[in-house]
């Protein structure tokens, strides 16, 4: 069911009625109630004076003296339309005088009678002031005179200014329906109308309507803000057309990526998991480990058991660096952070790795760039990964091979731009917040970095494990070879310092593992582990 609403003429004119009632409500209030009060006030200050005439005319010696002059002022002033009765008292509350008086002795006048302080009260609902004062003489309280009159008349000039006040009103009312509902219908319902209509034709896809409204400044403004409105939409609409096809592939990556997303959050868990297994294993192990020790010393003249014991060390050991390669994996080693000098740092882990015999038959190539900047990294880790991917590309080439290594600047976007153009080669990389997450090489933008590239022409890696190669545990060793750890803690190592690995590969031509690192200065942020 379709909302009522009304238009926007009728708001208007409820709210400046409304305010228009309220303003007069309150106006009249306030004016008739001051109006009100002054003439109860002129009244009553009338009152005091008649009644203060009267008591001068009374005899000064006694309340109940001569009185001719005072009636005589009585009966002049009962006259008067607003008289309503005058009453006097001696100093033992008896009547000696009245005229035109109902209500005889009351508290009020035996209160003043007592206390000598002249008061006023209204009475019959607000239509009577009656006035109050006590009659002295040589100091001392003789009686008490009660001088009582009407408001009826007071009360009727205010009834009638009520009413032209209405008629004001009603007037007022009228004039503001009518040309209030004149001037808004031209100067904001039309124009308004007016750009509605052309909203309506902008929806259907018409962008050649400019508008132009009558009116004050605010609406030409509104008017103009509209035409340049509708010349951004049809220039955004153009663009919007040409980048249809990008959005499709941008849509198709973010499919991608969500289900990665999934994948990461159940990795975490695995990896939570494997953390809280390596600690139950570690214990038992350590003791296995001990007691097999203790029985191959005590058993030396027993070849057979002492085969059994070596065999059950080397199994045990086993275990042990797979719960050790666990413990890295889900809670690394602290990082100490220093600028370091990569060309020293790659000098230095080749020359260990050759003086251990690992390139035996590899022609190793090392190339650094002259001016390369120095990153800010933890060494021992930094150089942990680059043995583990020197060892795997060694590992690639059983048979002899060459093995270059390559470091310098690199702009990342225009990496991606080129790694766009080979997707027959396989490129992925591996980071994650969980670090366990593959992701394609193209979803980062980050320029200047300074890239570390391990390329071998051996075995390559298979297309359908290249999106597995980070996952902890995968590996494509003999069972026994390895534990499928070595990446993943690589790229867990290399993310934390805000860096990322990509690897290009294709089955027998060989791998190229690119490490990219951050400046110091660069935009990308490094992020220390606690």
């Amino acid at each position: 069911m379709k909302l009522y609403r009304f238009s926007l003429t009728f708001a208007i004119l409820a709210s400046l009625i409304c305010l228009l009632i309220l303003t007069w409500f309150l106006l009249s209030l306030v004016s008739f109630k001051t109006a009100e009060n002054d003439l109860i006030s002129q009244r009553n200050e009338e009152g005091r004076l008649l009644l203060a005439s009267f008591i001068n005319l009374l005899p000064s010696q006694s309340a109940q003296g001569d009185l001719a002059t005072a009636r005589h002022f009585a009966e002049r002033l009962s006259i008067e339309k607003q008289f309503a009765g005058l009453v006097a008292v001696d100093e033992r509350a008896r009547v000696f005088f009245a005229v035109k008086d109902k209500e005889g002795v009351d508290k009020k006048l035996c209160d003043v009678l007592n206390k000598g302080v002249e008061t006023y009260f209204l009475s019959g609902k607000g239509l009577f002031v009656s006035r109050y004062a006590p009659i002295k003489a040589d100091g001392r309280i003789i009686g008490a005179a009660r001088l009582t009159l009407s408001l009826q008349a007071e009360y009727e000039r205010l009834n009638k200014s009520r009413k032209i006040f209405l008629a004001y009103f009603l007037l007022d009312f009228l004039l503001l329906l009518g040309l209030g509902s004149y001037l808004l219908s031209r100067f904001i319902v039309v124009p308004i109308r007016r750009l509605l209509a052309a909203t309506e034709r902008i929806a259907t896809g018409d962008l050649s309507h400019m508008v132009t409204l009558p009116g004050s400044s605010e609406l030409a403004e509104l008017a103009d803000a509209f035409n340049k409105m509708v010349d951004a939409l049809r220039e955004k609409r153009e663009d919007i057309e040409r980048y249809i096809l990008s959005l499709e592939t941008i849509n198709s990556e973010l499919q991608a990526a969500r289900m990665e997303v999934i994948r990461s959050e159940k990795m975490a868990s695995i990896g939570l998991l494997a953390a809280g297994t390596a600690h139950e294993i570690g214990t038992p192990l350590a003791t296995i480990m001990g007691y097999a020790s203790i029985l191959r010393d005590e058993l030396t003249d027993d070849p057979v058991k002492v085969d059994y014991l070596n065999r059950i060390e080397a199994e045990s050991g086993r275990i042990d660096k797979i719960v050790r390669g666990l413990l890295d994996y889900a809670r690394p080693n602290p990082a100490y952070y220093e600028k370091l000098d990569l060309g020293e740092l790659l000098s230095a882990t080749v020359e260990m790795l050759a003086g251990q015999g690992i390139f035996k038959n590899i022609e190793t190539s090392l190339k650094v760039e002259s001016d390369l900047a120095k990153v800010q990294a933890d060494r021992h880790q930094l150089q942990q990964v680059l043995i583990n991917l020197l060892i795997n590309a060694r590992a690639a080439m059983p048979d002899g091979g060459i093995l270059l290594i390559d470091a310098a600047m690199g702009d990342y976007h225009s990496q991606r731009d080129d790694l766009s153009h080979h997707y027959s080669r396989n490129i992925k990389g591996g980071r994650s917040e969980a670090y366990e997450r593959s992701f394609a090489a193209s979803s980062r933008v980050v320029t200047q970095m300074v890239k570390i590239k391990i390329s071998d022409d051996g075995e390559g890696i298979a297309a359908e494990n290249l999106e597995r190669i980070f996952d902890p545990f995968f590996t494509t060793k003999a069972p026994g070879e390895g534990t499928g750890l070595g990446l993943a803690i690589s790229a867990r190592i290399v993310d934390s310092m805000g860096g990322r690995i990509t690897v290009e590969s294709l089955k027998d031509h060989g791998s190229t593992f690119t490490v990219w690192l951050p400046t110091p200065d660069d935009s990308f942020p490094v992020q220390p582990e606690s």
